[in-house]
């Protein structure tokens, strides 16, 4: 739970003055009998500035429920039974006006959970620590300077929320809390942790985020168990190795002043590694050997000037974000790690890759990184690479398994063999790529490979596609079949809601294809050097998410000027095209400019 806002109150209790018998009335009968039956009691939000006193003795009868009690022995009119009730276990006084915990507490023996945050608590009696059946206690959200002595003699407790209070620093006695799993100390004032820390060994989440800290103690590394550390939004300069802690999954250190990167060796179970807003100027090749299950690495704004091609070998990374460093050349290996889907570059000086491919994303990004790499830089990097495969050899099985990319391009083949395609599905691969061959046909074997993100077929001779495309490729983001003999496509092209770029250039089509306006997520349209002769701005409308479209070199005699009202387009290309208006000049303009002059023409 995030707690870095303001304290949230129920001011009820400030707007009136508030005394014990209008807390009292909160409490109602059916409140008493259903806490008795159930052990829970939720005051929360009641406006109290104190709590009811017959919370403290629940199960005590009053004097008007002794009288009935003869009454309620000779009969069963389905009422609570006294000799049924349930010891109160579960307490939750949250988002009131309390400033103080009565003593009394120390009555509900029986209290597995205490939650109190959202208060305006400064101060817990000392009785807290009779609570011996403690697991649960939330005093997030209050006013707390120091916690009471005898807190730490809770000895069940398991879970222990301090957030957003105003704690200087805390008692070495913290270690005596042995049992404790999740401890959340976030949104303090805290400048130093206690050597007794390390003897929280069964501690599994741990937040230190938004404090004052600048270090850590090296004991903490006694938490074998800890699977989450923040630490983020600290000062830290530095950390200790991280390397004891086998089972850490996610570990927050962004927002320090780290100059270099963490010693994560051993850390062999990471899943998140974030690092962003530090001094870090390198990425520690040394820790990635060790990150094989890492699926998030978040670098950026830190002054990181190169990226190490041994990158690569996090093969199971989804998310990688260097944006906003000093990095002037990004590695083509990169465009080979099989499960990386977001690849964050901007705010950078880049300066191999143009800053339109940048824009487009992180597909486009990796299919140019991997188009314009050459057979040099990849018998360089091939030590680094997940896969490998020699050129103008159908690919193995581990290539597939490792790389999730099945590419047979540039084989002159006209069909493919029914194990390549099995391979590919139980590799689950997510690109194929069949460009520059001589496929006539679509080979139906590669429709059980459904995990397909990415497909190019350009440059071969197909004549159609088959209506299975939309059915079994549900998952495609990119799909080029640029430079065939296709005038048509199936209407199951519709289906493909997660299509974001589709290239029909270089083919037959006379205009563009009904089912392409029903792609909801379409950004970019290829449709130039075709036999297109009109623009349906109707159609074209529904695209609300296209940028990019491209219509030049076609058969268009007339630009409708309703297609400036597609102000979501940032690149149009009608060049080539027969009509007259508007003219070479104008088209030679920005998108921005074209389109404003199309709309200045609409007759009103």
């Amino acid at each position: 739970m995030n707690y870095a806002g303001r304290n949230r109150s129920n001011y009820r209790a400030v707007f009136k003055s508030r005394t014990q018998k209008d807390d009292d009335t909160e409490l109602s009968e059916s409140d008493i009998i259903s806490a008795r039956t159930s052990g829970q009691l939720n005051l929360s939000a009641k406006g109290l500035s104190s709590v009811p006193a017959r919370v403290w003795h629940l199960n005590e009868l009053t004097n008007e429920e002794l009288k009935k009690l003869d009454m309620t022995l000779d009969c069963d009119e389905g009422k609570e039974r006294w000799w049924e009730h349930e010891q109160l276990k579960i307490l939750k006084l949250s988002s009131n006006s309390l400033t103080e915990l009565d003593s009394r507490v120390q009555y509900l023996t029986e209290l597995n959970v205490l939650d109190l945050h959202d208060n305006i608590i400064e101060d817990l009696p000392l009785e807290i620590g009779y609570l011996n059946k403690l697991r649960n206690l939330n005093l997030a959200s209050n006013k707390i300077q120091t916690l009471p002595l005898n807190i730490y003699k809770l000895c069940e407790l398991r879970f222990l929320d301090i957030a957003n209070n105003v704690l200087k620093e805390l008692d070495p006695g913290i270690g005596d809390l042995v049992m404790l799993e999740h401890l959340n100390l976030s949104c303090n004032n805290l400048t130093t942790l206690p050597v007794g820390m390390g003897y929280l060994v069964r501690l599994v989440t741990l937040d230190l985020s938004h404090n004052m800290l600048k270090e850590l103690p090296p004991d903490i590394m006694s938490m074998r168990a800890l699977k989450k550390l923040d630490v983020s939004v600290n000062q830290l300069q530095d950390v200790p190795p991280m390397g004891e802690l086998r089972r850490i999954e996610v570990l927050m250190l962004h927002t320090n002043n780290l100059s270099t990167s963490p010693d994560t060796n051993g850390c062999t179970a990471l899943c998140e590694l974030h690092l962003g807003n530090n001094k870090i100027s390198e990425i520690d090749v040394l820790s990635l050997e060790s990150m094989g299950h890492l699926k998030t690495l978040i670098l950026g704004n830190n002054k990181i000037e190169m990226i190490p091609e041994e990158i690569v070998q996090l093969c199971n990374l989804e998310r990688l974000d260097l944006s906003n460093n000093n990095i002037v050349n990004i590695p083509s290996c990169i465009c080979f790690m099989p499960n990386l889907h977001t690849l964050l570059i901007d705010g950078n000086n880049i300066r191999n890759i143009r800053r339109d491919v940048i824009q487009c994303g992180t597909s486009r990004l990796l299919r140019y990184l991997r188009e314009s790499m050459s057979v040099q830089d990849l018998g360089s990097n091939m030590m680094y690479l997940p896969f490998s495969k020699t050129p103008g050899q159908l690919p193995d099985k581990y290539a597939l398994k490792n790389g999730k990319y099945l590419s047979l391009a540039n084989q002159n083949l006209g069909e493919i063999p029914d194990s390549i395609a099995q391979d590919a599905f139980e590799a689950e691969v997510t690109s194929i790529d069949l460009s520059k061959n001589q496929f006539k046909e679509f080979p139906l074997s590669l429709f059980i490979v459904t995990t397909v993100k990415e497909l190019k077929v350009a440059c071969n001779r197909l004549q159609c596609l088959p209506d299975l495309v939309g059915d079994k490729f549900k998952h495609l983001q990119f799909m080029d079949i640029s430079n065939n003999q296709l005038s048509s496509l199936p209407d199951s092209i519709a289906m493909l809601i997660h299509l974001r770029e589709i290239n029909l250039a270089y083919n037959r089509f006379v205009d563009i294809p009904e089912c392409i306006y029903d792609v909801p997520g379409l950004e970019i349209l290829i449709a130039n050097n075709n036999k297109i002769e009109k623009i349906d701005v109707m159609h074209l409308s529904k695209l609300k998410r296209l940028a990019n479209l491209d219509l030049s070199n076609n058969n268009i005699g007339n630009v409708p000027p309703e297609l400036g009202n597609l102000k979501q387009l940032k690149y149009l290309a009608l060049s080539g095209n027969c009509f007259k208006q508007p003219r070479h000049t104008t088209l030679s303009k920005s998108t921005e400019e074209i389109l404003a002059y199309l709309r200045d023409r609409i007759s009103t």
